[in-house]
């Protein structure tokens, strides 16, 4: 468990420093508002995605729940913010520095949302996947052991 949540930080420190780096030009307190933000609206929609697929799984206790719950979410979160972030902040500093143009920017806002859409779906299917494998295991380590 410490190895995952260890990783999942890391993850998140990667993906802090890129979406620094492509933030650019832009003042320190807009980058740590940016990523701050960033970070809160992944969070949220990870938690959306991850209740979406927990709607029909039961866990053997309210325990594994909340401790399988929380490592999804730490480690979702960071997967997320390094997809998604640091191409939105290349793509905010271009519109700051007047590098794009605004129809460009548009096009490129919905090319991300429609993969941003797509790739919900994939990770609902995984996260229900991995929950279900999750209490398979645990189910098969409770067996073994009566």
């Amino acid at each position: 468990m410490t190895i995952i949540i260890g990783i999942a930080v890391f993850i998140l420190a990667i993906s802090i420093v890129w979406i620094w780096h492509n933030l650019g030009n832009i003042e320190k307190p807009r980058k740590v508002i940016f990523i701050v933000v960033g970070l809160v609206l992944t969070y949220l929609i990870t938690l959306w995605i991850y209740h979406m697929a927990n709607s029909h799984i039961v866990y053997p206790s309210a325990e594994i729940e909340k401790t399988v719950s929380n490592t999804l979410l730490i480690v979702f979160t960071g997967l997320n913010a390094l997809i998604w972030l640091p191409f939105t902040a290349n793509l905010f500093d271009k519109i700051l520095e007047e590098e794009i143009e605004k129809k460009q920017a548009k096009k490129r806002f919905v090319i991300l949302f429609i993969i941003f859409v797509i790739c919900i779906f994939i990770e609902k299917g995984y996260l229900t996947s991995t929950q279900e494998g999750i209490i398979n295991i645990y189910n098969g380590v409770q067996n073994a052991e009566k």
